[in-house]
């Protein structure tokens, strides 16, 4: 009996020593429900872009897709049921050009819409147009309320993000092309209609934003990278600009590395219930012969003058992670979603919640591979407390309700 004994504690210690010495499983919550999946015209490549929802409670989803010739359509998608059933408001198609919903799609508080397009020609003679469309009867009609030449048949520029502040002016933040090489660019419609650009970057900052957002009372704030020289190589550098006086002037507020000699992205921008702002993206140190991004959040409680760091996060060890948008809901809950790999290289999206907007920060989700084409992952919430998360999956795109 107590040799039987011995062996059974033998192996039972065995056993938890082998387990000890592998690395954690990472995290697996799921939760939410797919409310759409969504791939055009068959299994073609499709990625979505935006999200917003009108004070309606009318959720619209914007992005491009390809069909059964090999062109590709910008897409506007509604759902006036908190997601249940889905309808097409604006299938954008030219002949002899490309339609790509990239900057995504907003609604001001008067419930008009706008969608920022970019616009190439299949045959790269004409230059690249920078387009936004606007309906003012929640998607049955659209017009075109700027066009801008971007300055490049290379496909290589394009409006990332849009906003709209209380006054009814629209913000357009994107990339165009000056001499040769992409510029940080943003455009304002005043009352959504005269657009004029108001912030083109130099080459001291000459690749571009990717978020935008119109502060209630600190500005309009846009988020992106930049290019810097540490040592001989060029790295990018975590960037947000700020206006106080609704475009006229800027300034840079926060640059950020979490490694001095690597690169970083800034991807989305927000703000709490409080109207404390948010930066979401990623950071990058070097590690084990590689370079691994990490999810970063960076928080400002002073209208963007001084900024820290509030979550760090990896899926697993070792593995990127990316955010790359933020919302808070009705109920003032605070939600990041991104993606990021597995120890075994496995794409996910990731959703990622702050209780209150002041509670630790947690994973809500973590959801299936992706292709992540455009990576970018997007958030709206509605006024009844759901929060919509959308992105790429495999050649579609998809939207998950929480």
């Amino acid at each position: 009996m107590k040799t039987n004994f011995a062996l059974l504690l033998a192996v039972a210690l065995f056993t938890q020593i082998t387990f000890a010495g592998k690395p954690p499983p990472p995290p697996q919550p799921s939760s939410g429900t797919v409310v759409l999946d969504y791939d055009y015209a068959g299994p073609n490549s499709a990625a979505l872009f935006g999200l917003t929802v009108a004070p309606s409670g009318t959720i619209y989803s914007a992005g491009t897709a390809g069909d059964v010739n090999g062109d590709w359509h910008g897409i506007v998608l509604a759902s006036g049921d908190r997601g249940s059933t889905w309808w097409n408001v604006l299938d954008d198609a030219s002949l002899g050009w490309n339609t790509d919903f990239s900057g995504g799609i907003a609604s001001d508080a008067s419930g008009k819409l706008y969608v920022a397009e970019m616009l190439s020609e299949v045959d790269g003679v004409q230059s690249d147009r920078w387009l936004v469309r606007q309906s003012t009867d929640g998607g049955v009609t659209w017009t075109t309320v700027d066009s801008f030449a971007m300055g490049t048949v290379s496909a290589l520029s394009g409006p990332a993000a849009i906003t709209t502040d209380a006054a009814g002016d629209v913000y357009v933040a994107g990339h165009s092309v000056v001499s040769g090489q992409k510029v940080w660019t943003v455009r304002k419609g005043v009352g959504g209609t005269s657009f004029s650009t108001v912030d083109q970057g130099t080459p001291a900052f000459a690749d571009g934003p990717r978020g935008i957002f119109a502060h209630p009372t600190a500005g309009i704030f846009v988020a992106g990278l930049t290019k810097v020289t540490i040592k001989d190589t060029i790295r990018l550098v975590w960037l947000v600009r700020r206006s106080t006086d609704g475009g006229a002037t800027w300034s840079n507020v926060d640059t950020y590395q979490l490694s001095s000699s690597e690169s970083s992205t800034a991807m989305g921008v927000g703000a709490d219930a409080s109207g404390n702002l948010y930066v979401v993206g990623s950071a990058d140190v070097f590690s084990s012969g590689r370079r691994v991004s990490h999810w970063t959040v960076r928080k400002s409680t002073n209208g963007g003058n001084s900024w820290t760091t509030v979550d760090d996060y990896q899926l697993a060890a070792g593995s990127s992670s990316r955010a790359t948008s933020i919302r808070t809901d009705a109920l003032g809950n605070l939600f990041v979603a991104g993606y990021g790999a597995q120890a075994d290289g496995t794409q996910k999206w990731i959703l990622r919640k702050s209780a209150g907007g002041t509670g630790p920060w947690t994973t809500v989700d973590v959801f299936q591979g992706s292709n992540f084409a455009n990576k970018r992952i997007a958030i709206a919430a509605d006024p009844f407390g759901n929060v919509f998360v959308g992105g790429d999956g495999i050649n579609n795109w998809l939207i998950k309700k929480y």
